[in-house]
């Protein structure tokens, strides 16, 4: 492969042909391979490897399990309704990895939708060849089915030593090739797919290769026909061909169409009671005994407590010990500088941790382009934590703000749900959630979330008010919070101790 020899030369290189723009995370990961001494010798740069750097692999059974829901439940019946009876239903699940997304798909249309289950054709596409054949194996670790419950592992896997063998007529379902996402939507026949999936994939693309890709999908799909974003990636203010889909905690888009009717959506914020997805059914239970990886969820809010805890001891010595035994040191540091507002310097250290540094620094690099105003680059980090399934929680409350910003209250409400459910005690969504619910004329659900937040807010994390706290002090998000209250009536009171 006749490459350059620089990582910016590379970064070109990967945008034009690709279409991805490395971010920083990923620009570290070419460095490092162009510091090995083969290639610093002037030896050969695998293409393989490059692609590898900037695409990020983690993936599950299950994962984003509402948007499943709605396609088994509502968009496939509805699709089976357009155009010859008994037809093929298309579907194209663009980035699919190691192919856990399109047979999780198959495998939830068997067991809800049995009679359209043959009229499948699953395509999965993804850049990576390695991946590819992964998923042309069919063989998954318990931990990429940690998302199935354990009646879909028994239904649907053969257990064969410590790995997990999908089922021959899953498999079946699904047809799987290595390719540019670019490349095959420019080549494939217009109106060809009834739905495309292209999960956590968009955040990497430059703003040119973005705008041909959805170009592509608008020519790709029939008219009527789906498109599923994953939950950090949004086309307000991108495309005006799709229109907004939500329903049970789902988003999605489809193409717009002279001839499909309009839809009506709820809100995400409207205090209706709703059913419980039927998808449940489907999800792991603590029975299960499949949760002892959310461990890896709490490490992270743990992670951040301790470095609180040791700075606002104010004892040197403990203070020393903790970095040594984790080295959290540039976290910290990191936090004590976006205290003080030194956002310049605060952004130079997190691009230089290198690494193995803790995945927090990059909550605070996508906190840093919020203050910035660089808020492409800020849903391009967070989504790419997401994508990697790494400080959500954080990500999410971060990701309302964006969506707040841009006047999108019904997603921004819905990521502020999604941080406070994955953290009950985490203080600031609650608030915004309670702000954006008394703007939208919501009184009593908005004082639910107000008086709640106003509660734990006087014990909220010194780093998480520094990380997400906007600038603010502690004291003045509380008398915000009041202020809120105040606004629809609440007597003023002191907090309650949580």
């Amino acid at each position: 492969m006749n490459a350059p020899r620089d990582a910016k030369g590379i970064e070109d290189l990967i945008e034009a042909r690709f279409g991805l723009a490395p971010s920083a995370f990923q620009r570290d990961r070419i460095e490092t391979i162009l510091d090995e001494k083969p290639i610093k010798s002037g030896g050969p740069i695998p293409l393989e490897r490059l692609v590898e750097a900037v695409t990020v692999g983690e993936t599950y059974f299950f994962r984003e399990p509402m948007q499943i829901d709605a396609l088994v439940r509502r968009v496939l019946p509805e699709r089976a309704l357009v155009g010859p009876r008994g037809r093929k239903l298309r579907i194209l699940s663009a980035g699919c990895s190691s192919g856990e997304e399109p047979y999780t798909m198959a495998i939830a249309a068997e067991v809800t939708t049995p009679e359209l289950s043959p009229l499948l054709s699953i395509t999965g596409l993804d850049l990576n060849g390695a991946a590819i054949e992964k998923a042309r194996r069919a063989r998954y670790s318990p931990w990429a089915v940690r998302g199935a419950s354990q009646k879909i592992r028994e239904q649907f896997f053969r257990k064969d030593g410590e790995t997990f063998v999908l089922d021959p007529r899953i498999q079946s379902r699904v047809t799987f090739e290595e390719g540019n996402l670019l490349d095959v939507l420019a080549r494939v026949p217009e109106a060809t797919y009834d739905v495309v999936f292209c999960r956590n994939v968009l955040i990497y693309f430059s703003e040119r290769a973005l705008h041909r890709a959805l170009a592509g999908f608008g020519r790709a799909l029939l008219p009527g026909g789906y498109l599923f974003l994953g939950h950090s990636e949004s086309l307000r203010g991108i495309s005006d061909g799709f229109e907004l889909v939500h329903e049970h905690d789902a988003f999605y888009y489809r193409l717009k169409s002279p001839s499909a009717p309009t839809i009506t959506t709820t809100p995400a914020f409207l205090p209706l009671p709703l059913p419980e997805p039927p998808m449940r059914a489907l999800l792991p239970t603590p029975e299960d005994g499949t949760f002892a990886w959310a461990e890896e969820i709490q490490r992270s809010a743990d992670r951040i407590a301790r470095i609180a805890e040791t700075r606002e001891a104010g004892d040197a010595a403990s203070v020393g010990q903790a970095r040594a035994a984790e080295a959290p040191s540039a976290l910290a540091r990191v936090l004590d500088l976006l205290e003080a507002e030194r956002h310049d310097e605060a952004l130079l250290l997190v691009s230089t941790a290198g690494p193995g540094a803790p995945p927090e620094l990059e909550l605070c690099r996508a906190a840093i382009y919020g203050e910035k105003g660089r808020l492409r680059d800020a849903e391009r980090t967070l989504g790419a934590l997401l994508a990697r399934g790494q400080c959500e929680t954080g990500a999410h409350y971060l990701l309302g703000l964006l969506r707040e910003n841009e006047r999108d209250i019904e997603r921004a409400a819905w990521h502020y749900r999604e941080a406070k459910r994955r953290d009950p005690l985490f203080s600031l969504p609650r608030l915004r959630l309670g702000m954006v619910l008394r703007r939208e004329g919501y009184g009593a659900q908005a004082c639910v979330e107000l008086e709640k937040a106003l509660d734990l807010l006087q014990r909220e994390e010194r780093a998480r008010i520094v990380m997400f706290g906007g600038g603010f002090r502690r004291e003045v998000l509380l008398e915000l919070c009041k202020a809120q209250l105040g606004a629809l009536g609440v007597p003023k009171r002191d907090p309650t101790p949580v």
